[in-house]
């Protein structure tokens, strides 16, 4: 059974988002730090198996794809809410001097938005039009 270009689509989708996860977990952060090493990359490697599921059109591929969407999605959301919190918290507690560090939580939230949150709903959409 051929895979359809809406879950082809999908599936590299979930490719991208696994290797930005990987490369700017192992890559770009400047230091570890267990909880977002072990459940970044766990996150990234289900993805890319719900990826490889759609592709070879096993049954299980949508399921689990719709699954990691989910959980991308919630992962996205708490990581945003806490960089806009730490974001707020510097800026009020701290005025001018904390600004820098407000302006870089700002950037970060909107560098991690698009693929964390966005992505994942867009996703979520695409696997409700393929049934």
């Amino acid at each position: 059974m051929a895979t359809s270009l809406p879950l082809r689509w999908l599936a590299a989708s979930q490719l991208l988002l696994s290797a930005l996860l990987l490369l700017g977990i192992w890559a770009a952060l400047p230091a570890r730090w267990w909880p977002i090493d072990v459940f970044g990359t766990a996150l990234a490697l289900m993805q890319s198996l719900a990826a490889l599921g759609l592709l070879l059109s096993k049954p299980w591929g949508r399921r689990l794809a719709r699954v990691m969407a989910w959980a991308a999605l919630a992962a996205g959301a708490t990581l945003v809410t806490a960089l806009m919190m730490t974001l707020f918290h510097l800026a009020g507690l701290y005025g001018p001097v904390g600004a820098g560090g407000a302006l870089l939580m700002g950037t970060m939230a909107a560098l991690v938005a698009p693929y964390l949150v966005g992505l994942p709903v867009l996703q979520l959409r695409w696997l409700g039009a393929a049934e």
